[in-house]
């Protein structure tokens, strides 16, 4: 990646998480269809600030072959491409953040990265408040009511 992190691989529902609240412009991820407001998300693979995954190698596609018996497809590909290219996953799937943790896959999910810009100064915490209960009023269901209460 560009800014010399590690590979970021989000599922649709983190990115549609940020797209549906608004805040879409505080990520760099994949893509999405779907709701109107989520059209955000294919204008910024038009633009090229964000890119899709490069094809699966066979390593990759076995493990993804393998992920399908517990995980949906999405998460199963951002698990497989996280772990064959040294990524971080983004997702708020239970069954996904468990076999993350199985392999010593790091992941993050919604709140993370709330929490995340709030400590790098990229938001505030009232701001990532604000932004958690847009998610909320878009049907996220969030295991905490504030961001700020985790900083």
């Amino acid at each position: 990646m560009p800014d010399g992190l590690p590979d970021r691989f989000f599922d649709t529902v983190t990115l549609s998480n940020f797209a549906l609240s608004g805040a879409f412009a505080l990520l760099a991820a994949g893509r999405i269809r779907g709701y109107s407001e989520l059209k955000v998300v294919e204008q910024a693979l038009a633009a090229g600030s964000i890119l899709p995954a490069k094809p699966m190698t066979p390593p990759e596609n076995q493990l993804f072959v393998d992920l399908l018996r517990t995980l949906g497809s999405g998460e199963a590909s951002c698990v497989a491409l996280a772990r064959h290219r040294a990524g971080i996953v983004a997702t708020d799937d239970r069954a996904a953040r468990s076999s993350c943790a199985e392999r010593g896959i790091p992941v993050t999910g919604t709140v993370g990265i709330l929490k995340a810009l709030c400590i790098d100064r990229t938001i505030t915490s009232e701001e990532a408040d604000a932004v958690l209960n847009r998610m909320v009023g878009a049907g996220f269901y969030s295991p905490v009511r504030r961001i700020s209460d985790l900083l």
